[in-house]
């Protein structure tokens, strides 16, 4: 694997952690807005609405489970790679994202649900700015744990073939927010604020370009080296 297929991939990883995020974000307020009686009659009249909503669902499932299998593959050799060659940190890296994961649902938990009150909400948005550095930290730890290793050509097709799935996963999902925003506002005689929708699709748009460019730039064969005299 050549340095620029190494950093194409990470930077297929990255752009998939920020894509995720925000979709699970969105994807999770698409399940509860708009009320029961209002979804009913938007999926009789404009049957596309949550058609789109279940390809978004369908697609990060996909890019999930693909994510999973390659961590799985990079982890086992991982692990075999710090044990033959005495590299303990790989250890402690590789235990940041799970013990990070750990704290931070545990402390979920303990929020206060009952009241929404300024104090409740301010503990609420820090938690969750927490949770995005603990996302971030974590999308590190596993970077660093793949420049740092060296893995076998099967499992950096493992990886390949898991970056593509996530990059079309990522396509397939950006274009069913696309027509979820459009057919949803479509739907309704009042249109509301459109803003929050906007972002989130910007968001995706911006991150799914980034992970399709990196893909392609991991397939582009190297150039070759001049002759020596």
């Amino acid at each position: 694997m050549s340095e620029r297929s190494r950093n194409a991939l990470i930077s297929v990883l990255w752009s998939w952690v920020a894509f995720a995020a925000v979709a699970a974000w969105f994807g999770h307020d698409l399940a509860i807005y708009p009320s029961a009686s209002a979804a009913q009659q938007i999926s009789i009249t404009h049957p596309g609405v949550p058609d789109a909503y279940h390809v978004l669902y369908a697609a990060g499932a996909v890019g999930v489970a693909a994510t999973a299998l390659a961590a799985l593959a990079f982890a086992i050799e991982a692990i075999g790679y710090a044990r033959r060659c005495s590299h303990p940190s790989t250890y402690v890296l590789m235990a940041v994202p799970v013990v990070i994961a750990a704290a931070w649902l545990g402390g979920t938990s303990l929020l206060p649900k009952s009241s929404f009150t300024v104090g409740n909400m301010t503990l609420a948005v820090i938690w969750l700015l927490l949770g995005v550095a603990g996302i971030a930290g974590s999308t590190q730890a596993v970077a660093t744990v793949i420049r740092s290793t060296e893995f076998t050509e099967r499992t950096w097709r493992i990886g390949a073939a898991a970056a593509a799935a996530v990059t079309a996963s990522m396509v397939v999902a950006t274009g069913a927010t696309i027509t979820w925003g459009v057919l949803e506002r479509a739907s309704q005689a009042h249109r509301g604020d459109a803003s929050g929708w906007l972002i989130v699709t910007a968001i995706m748009a911006v991150t799914t370009t980034r992970a399709v460019i990196a893909l392609i730039s991991a397939r582009r064969e190297p150039e070759a080296k001049p002759a020596v005299a």
